[in-house]
């Protein structure tokens, strides 16, 4: 069994509605709107106009720097427009709208790759950019760049998450028992990639059935291992893996590859796999949909798929919707109505109605430091709240609000029912548009 890193908080995970239902392979929408952003780092440019015909896997979105990953059509017919639309993080997004012509006409690049065995690591990491894979976690940080390791570092480990700790989302649950052997492939391709001998599988022990899975599909093959972890909130978060997993600290400020190590979804696995053998681009994904809808259910849906679309494939809504969530109730975040669209971060469509999705009022600090203790990252949430109140964006840096991972914990246990977690997004976000104005 993995260590146990310090604070976290045990919340129910309500998976069983969906933990035990099997992915289902849905039919293409009759159409998509793909943002241009849907990965951390610089957004693309669309490089298709009104009116062109576009096929299966058509790049369609151009990146626009090293941090960033091209994006490609996700069904074949008529781009009908590429303009702003609503956006899942607020406001709108540059956008290409394709109309279905339900021929499912693949793009003709598209194909097995001859002999993925024989590739080099500079040819693997070219595969995966061009594949456009990004964090299935909800990072949406482009794969490419992980395995891209700078002068002066080194990695030893890679590390699979497997622990899908969030509540209600059981998307990587599902993939690791029907999809196990694909994403050790993933794995080794990442593996040889980098030159790693050692690549480490991490899942919760309360998925003995994906444990169980992974485990048979690591079977033989050199170097992957799979360790159970303890079930503990937010055991998924990438510092706190690593150090479950291998007892290092990634020093403050730092990245993974710090402490030699790098961590990949257990979904973009798959995909890195997909694109090394199949040559498949990341046009799909998993995604959980459950909540105040008819069939809670794992859906394997097309990017740029419409929220309300999806709704309507798990027969619709069983009330009227107070709040939607991309993700889980932990992390995710709240999305502006049900027109927003499944991008490759998402991994959760949670609808709760009038009376789950009401927002509680805050009360007053009873100093009584039970947020202290649950902050895995060992922060002191009372004193960046009050900074953060005051809007001293100073002064919640110098107490190192950048540092949190906004994993919700200190919310969770707060018995005052303080916006501890909100208001160190807001100032954290802040926080980088002073910086980015700075730099102008």
């Amino acid at each position: 069994m993995a260590q146990a890193f310090f604070g976290g908080v045990h919340p129910n995970d309500m998976k069983a509605a969906t933990n035990e239902k099997a992915i289902e392979q849905l039919a293409a929408p009759a159409e998509v709107v793909i943002p241009m952003s849907m990965h951390i780092g610089a957004p693309c440019k669309p490089i298709v106009a009104v009116g062109d015909k576009v096929k299966i896997g058509q790049r369609i979105g151009e990146p626009g720097g090293f941090v960033s990953a091209p994006i490609h059509a996700s069904i074949s017919g008529t781009v009908k427009a590429v303009e702003p639309r609503p956006f899942n993080m607020g406001g709108k997004m540059m956008s290409v709208v394709i109309e279905n012509d339900f021929q499912n006409t693949v793009c003709p690049d598209i194909h097995p790759v001859d002999d993925p065995d024989s590739l080099t690591p500079e040819q693997l990491v070219e595969i995966v950019k061009n594949a456009g894979i990004v964090g299935q976690g909800g990072a949406t940080f482009p794969t490419h760049v992980k395995l891209t390791v700078g002068e002066g570092k080194y990695c030893d480990t890679i590390i699979l998450n497997g622990a899908e700790c969030e509540t209600h989302v059981t998307c990587d649950h599902r993939l690791m028992i029907e999809e196990s052997e694909r994403i050790v492939d993933g794995l080794r391709a990442a593996m040889r990639a980098l030159g790693v001998k050692r690549g480490v599988i991490g899942i919760e022990d309360n998925k003995p059935d994906a444990i169980a899975a992974m485990q048979r599909a690591a079977e033989g093959r050199e170097g992957v291992e799979v360790m159970p972890l303890f079930t503990k909130y937010p055991q998924g978060s990438e510092k706190q893996l690593i150090y479950s997993v291998t007892g290092r600290e990634v020093p403050s400020k730092k990245l993974p590859l710090d402490a030699h190590v790098i961590v990949i979804n257990v979904g973009t696995a798959k995909a890195i796999a997909d694109a090394v053998i199949e040559g498949k681009p990341l046009i799909s994904r998993v995604t959980t949909v459950k909540g105040c809808v008819k069939e809670p259910a794992n859906l394997r849906l097309r990017m740029g798929t419409i929220v309300a679309d999806a709704i309507g494939e798990c027969g619709g809504y069983t009330d009227e919707a107070g709040k939607i969530v991309m993700g889980g109730c932990m992390t995710g975040l709240c999305a502006p109505n049900d027109q927003v669209v499944v991008m490759k971060g998402t991994n959760g469509i949670l609808v709760f109605n009038e009376k789950d999705a009401r927002s509680y009022e805050e009360s007053p600090c009873i100093r009584c430091g039970r947020c202290v203790e649950a902050c895995p990252i060992g922060l002191n949430p009372y004193l960046m709240k009050h900074l953060c109140d005051k809007g001293d964006l100073k002064g919640a840096e110098a107490n190192n609000v950048m540092e949190c991972i906004v994993c919700g914990s200190c919310s969770y246990v707060c018995p005052a029912k303080r916006w501890l977690t909100a208001s160190f997004k807001n100032t954290k976000d802040a926080i980088m548009r002073e910086a980015r104005r700075a730099k102008k």
